[in-house]
């Protein structure tokens, strides 16, 4: 059994490289991939539809600020990594956050999902 085996996790994250390499690293790891959204409104939509364990989320994301999703996040108690590459994100929703800079190694993302997420 893996440290993630049986973590529910949903990913926001835009860029689509980044988005196939955390979804391969959490899959390696042990961890279901319910859903994986682009944006805001798919990001809320998953998040009501799946009620995920966990969420791997951009801070950033093209034309929105990822706030909305981390406030319905933490209403429902599920806990989220920011994977960004910003060192200062403009909404106070995700200012106190578990980080990850987007230019991971893979280990580092295996590593930080069981330690801050399970």
């Amino acid at each position: 059994m893996t440290a993630l085996e049986g973590l529910r996790i949903v990913i926001l994250e835009d860029e689509s490289t980044i988005r196939l390499v955390i979804e391969d690293n959490l899959i390696e790891a042990g961890a279901t991939v319910v859903g994986v959204a682009k944006n805001v409104r798919e990001g809320l939509e998953l998040v009501e539809r799946t009620r995920p364990n966990a969420l791997a989320l951009n801070g950033k994301l093209r034309c929105a600020i990822s706030g909305a999703v981390a406030e319905q996040l933490d209403q429902l108690g599920v806990r989220y990594l920011i994977v960004t590459d910003e060192s200062i994100l403009p909404d106070s929703e995700l200012s106190d956050g578990l980080r990850l800079n987007k230019f991971f190694a893979p280990q580092t993302l295996k590593s930080a999902v069981p330690q801050h997420l399970c």
